[in-house]
Formats: structure tokens, sequence, C-alpha cells
């Protein structure tokens, strides 16, 4: 799935929120506290926003048409007992001309985290309710997944599910895939010795291993088992039937709090700028009609992964 919207954005010359392939040079830093920022003000649309260069400094993540700028950050519960999440507050401004879709940004910021054996990517998460049952971020998340008009700017947030107390490395990537700056986030700061203690006996290496085990499985079944539950479950809706499971008929996880998966509908299909990707990429030459890549298309590929190796 990964290379396959690589190859989109290569060969659109757009991504998520911008269309710059250069490459820049990766940025390092860590912190055991919040940041404070002060709050973005909404700014003049640019219609040409898609061609800045994508960079991440000073915890801001310019990605051409959307600025994410990191403010402060927290572990919570997770709706998972046993869990933590890592909860990321930002400032999303959208600079371009058109309507944008912030938690596209899940395509581009990956979080990840060493258990004993493995440097192992975070899912998106979701927090525990509060005593209402009510989620206590619903407004940061309401940001992040609703659209968010030109010139704007609203307050959202990332949510990673994490797996023990060990440090939380973020990438930002551009789109090339390529990494452009990281943060490390040192969490056990900001758990408990026995709620540290509860979340390591739950993440052991081998859990991880069977996890990711039975994820893979999961996604060879997924269709079969999503056709089964349709049937059984007429009167719920897809969206629904993927809150149930976590994931959508593809075995891809939804995003936090919502019921669909990034770039995607809650149905698996494509979402409405992916599609607007390949319809693109049809028209030009780099899909045949049936979806299957021409030559043009395998050359744009092939310049993804010497890309990728060359990095």
């Amino acid at each position: 799935m990964k290379k396959s919207i690589a190859f989109l954005i290569v060969a659109c010359g757009i991504a998520l929120a911008g269309c710059s392939t250069n490459t820049n040079k990766t940025e390092s830093s860590s912190s055991s506290s919040s940041s404070s920022i002060s709050s973005l003000s909404s700014v003049k649309p640019d219609p040409n926003a898609s061609e800045r260069t994508w960079t991440y400094k000073n915890n801001v993540f310019d990605a051409g048409n959307e600025t994410y700028k990191f403010t402060k950050w927290d572990v919570m519960d997770s709706v998972d007992e046993g869990k933590k999440v890592l909860v990321l507050y930002c400032d999303v401004t959208n600079n371009s001309t058109k309507e944008m879709d912030p938690s596209n940004v899940y395509m581009v910021v990956h979080a990840y985290q060493k258990n004993a054996t493995s440097d192992v990517q975070l899912d998106p998460g979701m927090v525990k309710p509060d005593e209402n049952g009510n989620d206590p971020l619903q407004q940061y998340e309401d940001g992040l997944h609703n659209n968010l008009l030109p010139g704007k700017t609203v307050k959202a947030v990332m949510l990673f599910t994490i797996n023990n107390d060990k440090s939380v490395r973020l990438e930002f990537e551009n789109p090339n895939f390529e990494t452009i700056g990281t943060k490390t986030y040192k969490v056990s700061k900001k758990i408990s010795k026995a709620d540290k203690k509860k979340l390591n006996q739950s993440s052991s290496s081998s859990s991880s291993s069977q996890s990711q085990t039975a994820a893979q499985q999961s996604k060879q079944s997924t269709t079969q088992s999503t056709q089964q539950e349709i049937q059984t479950n007429t009167a719920k809706s897809q969206g629904e039937i993927n809150r149930e499971r976590g994931y959508d008929p593809n075995g891809a996880p939804l995003l936090p709090g919502q019921d669909h998966a990034a770039g995607s509908n809650p149905d698996g299909s494509p979402d409405a700028w992916v599609q607007g990707q390949i319809d693109w990429a049809k028209q030009n030459g780099y899909l045949n009609p049936d979806g299957t890549e021409t030559d043009k298309g395998r050359a744009a590929d092939q310049e993804v992964e010497q890309n990728e190796q060359s990095w």
C-alpha cells in the first residue's frame, strides 16, 4: 500500500498536503516534557502552497498545503485496559485555497518504539472515556478529522498506542516517504511506577511478535469475514462494523475515533483524495483502465525504489 501511494505521489506530483519532492536533511530532537508554542493564527490562502518544500524544524511540520505545529504532549490511559496512549497536541493550518483533511497526516508521520527484540511501528490509539462516558479529547479529534477550510487553523491531536515505557520516536516524511525529521518522547517521565509494571507485563516481546503474526493472518481472511459479518449484521452499517472490529474491510487499522482507515472510505474503497490521484494517473498514462501499471507507471515505481535505496 505504501509503495502504491508513493507511486501516485511521484506520478501526480502531489501528496497529502503538497507536491514538493525535495529531500531535506533529517533533524533530530529529544524532549522529556511538554513543549509550549503559541497558537497559529489564520493565514492568507496560497494557491501555490502545494509547491512548498516539506520541512520539519522546531516542532513544526510544514507539509505544503498544511502545517502542523506541535504544541505539547502527554500520556493518557487507553480505551484498552492496561494500555497507554501518547497524545500529541498540535495546531493545524490549511495554507491552500481548497478544503483539506488534516487526518491524512497519519500517512507521513509514524511513531516507533522498541521492545526486547524489535523496533515496532505503533498503531493509532484511542483514549479512555471520562466518568460520563465521553471522549475527553473529542474537540481535538474533531479538529483532525473534519475538513479544514482554506486559511483556517484548528487545534487537533494525534494519538498512538504505546507498548511499553521506552522512548517513542516520531518520524516525519516527505512526499517520497523519505524521513526529513524526527522527535523523541521520553514517555516514562509521565507514567507511574504501577502503570509501567502493568504496561510492560502486557507488552512482552513474545506477545508483540504474536500480534504482528495475527495482523498478517487477519489481512488474508478479512474480505471473507467481512462478507459474513455483513450478512449476519444487516442492520449495521459498514462503519459500525469497522468500529467493532477496529479495522476496515481491507484489514487496515482505523483512524482514532473514526470508522475508516487513512485514505479510505468505510467500505475500504479509496477516499476522494486517493481516488483523485488514481484517476489522474490513469488519465496521464501511469495506470491502465483496470488499475494495473503501464510501462510509464513501472518506471515511476522504479524511480521511487531507487530514491529509497539511495537514501
